[in-house]
């Protein structure tokens, strides 16, 4: 069953990310391999090999195990995949952006990862990859740069696209991110984004995955039109009120219901707390949008998405 059925069969709209671009890369060779528990993503260059990993989890999707820069010797191989990247616009079946919303789903246009996010989630990881970072700051701030400034185009070519709405998958996580460098690596490239999107009269949304009251005001400081996965304990730390005390009033804010709380080892009356406060919140907010933070588990449980496709009904 398609997700547009399954939202129709709970009498909710389904929100339908799509991506009309894919990557190419000139001079880089390729290789990609898979089996039943993992994936192996190889790209071969001038100045060497990177490789990437990512193992089957237990939660159905994959993760990644391996990332392609590993020690400062790799750096120039990452440099000449950026420098290779091209971001080609076009229409494949399934990626067509529909001119607008409807009864049954709103659509999105999908933008890459903001490259500082993509960084540390693809090339480095989190661990050694700080580690890495602090080694050699000015080599991977000009990966950085090349990729921001592809970026840039691609959102040139998105401006023209039809509709109204666009997320940036970041997965923003306060953990890893401080403050300063949100102001210094991510602003600037939320800036640029809002002002050329806002021009055509495009809404910007960004996905966070963690812990992000830190990060709060400052994505509202950037423009930013919606955060989505906001909320608060286990998966996040900003439950919606405290949410909106930080962001201020003009940003719209995503979330309220941990994805574990749709999980059997949660307990029903926890689960029943925190719909209760976020659709509370919604009532009293105009700018909260109720939704599971960050995303849906496999393992949920059906009947907590129907009791809270029920309760979004009651609104």
């Amino acid at each position: 069953m398609q997700l547009t059925e399954i939202c129709r069969s709970l009498g909710v709209t389904s929100w339908r990310p799509v991506r009309p671009w894919r990557i190419e890369l000139s001079g880089v060779g390729i290789r990609e391999s898979k089996n039943a528990i993992e994936r192996t993503l190889v790209w071969e260059t001038a100045a060497g090999t990177l490789t990437s990993r990512w193992t089957l989890g237990p939660d159905g999707d994959w993760w990644q195990s391996e990332y392609p820069v590993k020690r400062s010797t790799d750096l120039r191989a990452a440099r000449m995949v950026a420098e290779a990247r091209k971001y080609e616009l076009g229409t494949w079946p399934g990626h067509e952006v529909p001119a607008q919303a409807s009864s049954d789903e709103i659509p999105a246009v999908q933008l890459p990862q903001r490259p500082w996010s993509e960084l540390f989630h693809t090339f480095l990881g989190w661990s050694e990859g700080l580690v890495l970072f602090l080694e050699e700051p000015d080599a991977l701030r000009d990966v950085v740069k090349i990729l921001e400034e592809k970026l840039a185009r691609l959102v040139a070519e998105i401006m023209r696209l039809p509709g109204s709405t666009v997320v940036s998958p970041d997965n923003l996580d306060g953990q890893f991110i401080a403050p300063a460098a949100f102001e210094e690596m991510l602003a600037p490239s939320y800036r640029k984004s809002v002002e050329m999107l806002r021009a055509c009269g495009k809404r910007l949304v960004v996905h966070v995955g963690g812990p992000v009251r830190r990060l709060l005001p400052g994505l509202a400081d950037c423009g930013i039109d919606c955060v989505e996965g906001v909320c608060g304990p286990p998966q996040g730390d900003s439950p919606l009120a405290e949410a909106r005390g930080l962001s201020g009033a003009r940003m719209a804010l995503w979330g309220g219901i941990p994805q574990d709380s749709l999980l059997a080892s949660f307990p029903e009356s926890g689960f029943r707390e925190a719909a209760e406060a976020a659709f509370s919140m919604a009532r009293a907010d105009p700018g909260v949008i109720v939704g599971v933070a960050d995303r849906v588990p496999v393992s949920a449980l059906p009947e907590r998405l129907e009791a809270l496709a029920r309760m979004s009904l009651e609104m």
